[in-house]
């Protein structure tokens, strides 16, 4: 985006804007300068970016943060053609709407206090009979049977709502009611997931005292929305390992290993599962990491330190497959191999030491007369010099 790119507003004077409701609910959320954005854009048609900045007096990228708050809270939509931009000003929500909005409530108790909120959101309680009409009773209206809702124009904000009654229900809770409640909207929409979908993931990654870990929730959706390699590009062996860890708990898979090779699960080992499964390593993980430790390494137990230091490293490079565990695993092995080989190529070369050649019983004297000679004169005038040192 660019200050000379122009701009068209698509439905100027179709917009409902009530300045009271967007002053109170709003502006504590986006801002001033998206708050004075947004009453601009009411009143332009077409033009260059540029006459919003002289307006606003504002920088192309202070102006662009403005409309990205905007646009996330769904008051414009943005629409990019190169150098020419549209916009579609949407009407902000009325107080009441907002208000009994969950997300868009913990939104502004995060910006001004629940106390403020709560004093927002009361309203004088009428008297007498209600006496409205109700619309079948004013409107005569035929009804098309074949006629169905559009499912493009239903609202599909996760429903907080069911989430908070089912985690109730099986004894959940959060730990900061404004915050997490606000990561779990933000999560929802990053990850197109509905509320069960969402409450299935976070019930894997709770704490041991049923509070949702947040931080856990993100690395697994994170680690689980990343494109996983196919089964076929492992070696068929590590293939079968995958779809077998996918279908048992750990506890049942060591102990199939265990009684393969005539052996126990000892309950030090039970403990060590227990604790990766408290610090939310996946079951199917864990089977890899049982597999590797058992019989890749042929362990005969598994060994505290090892498996822990091996569930930390896979928990901080983001291992929640049982795809990844084994891309992981053979990536250790590639690198101890590559460091193996490296060590022996920098490691000195034994010198070997030749016995001399008189050494050897089929060796041949060919010295000649004359050297021999030579030799004899040599160790004669040495014996001479010692005697004469000696008197």
């Amino acid at each position: 985006m660019r200050a000379g790119d122009s701009f068209t507003m698509l439905n100027r004077g179709k917009t409902s804007f009530d300045a009271e409701a967007f002053r109170l609910l709003y502006l504590p959320i986006i801002g001033t300068d998206a708050f004075a954005l947004y009453q601009l854009m009411l009143s332009f048609s077409t033009g260059r970016i540029s006459h919003f900045l002289e307006y606003l007096n504002l920088g192309l990228n202070p102006f662009i943060e403005a409309l990205d708050k905007l646009s996330g809270l769904s008051l414009v939509r943005v629409y990019d053609d190169h150098t020419s931009l549209y916009f579609e000003v949407k009407s902000p929500l009325n107080f009441e709407n907002f208000l009994a909005d969950d997300f868009y409530r913990q939104l502004l108790i995060s910006r001004i206090g629940e106390n403020r909120v709560a004093a927002l959101a009361k309203r004088m309680e009428p008297k007498g009979k209600e006496v409205s009409k109700k619309f079948h009773e004013v409107y005569k209206v035929s009804f098309d049977s074949q006629a169905q809702q559009n499912p493009s124009n239903t609202n599909e904000r996760f429903d907080m709502g069911a989430f908070k009654s089912i985690m109730e229900r099986q004894g959940y809770h959060l730990n900061n009611e404004n915050q997490d409640s606000l990561t779990l909207y933000s999560l929802a929409e990053k990850f197109e997931l509905n509320w069960y979908e969402l409450f299935k993931q976070a019930e894997k990654t709770a704490n041991a005292d049923k509070t949702l870990n947040m931080n856990n929730l993100m690395r697994s959706l994170s680690g689980a929305s990343q494109p996983q390699p196919a089964l076929s590009a492992f070696p068929k062996a590590f293939a079968d390992l995958i779809v077998i860890s996918k279908s048992h708990e750990p506890d049942d898979f060591i102990r199939q290993i265990k009684a393969q090779a005539g052996g126990f699960v000892s309950s030090e080992e039970h403990k060590l599962l227990t604790n990766l499964s408290r610090q939310n390593l996946p079951a199917e993980v864990q089977n890899i990491l049982i597999h590797y430790v058992l019989v890749q390494q042929k362990n005969a137990s598994l060994n505290p330190n090892f498996v822990n230091a091996l569930a930390n490293d896979w928990m901080r490079n983001e291992v929640f497959t049982a795809e990844t565990a084994v891309k992981r695993i053979l990536e250790r092995e590639e690198l101890a191999a590559a460091k193996a080989k490296t060590g022996a190529e920098k490691r000195p070369m034994k010198i070997k030491k030749e016995a001399p050649k008189w050494s050897n019983p089929d060796y041949e004297n060919k010295t000649s007369q004359e050297e021999l000679a030579k030799l004899e004169k040599i160790r004669l005038d040495s014996l001479k010099k010692l005697k004469g040192e000696q008197n």
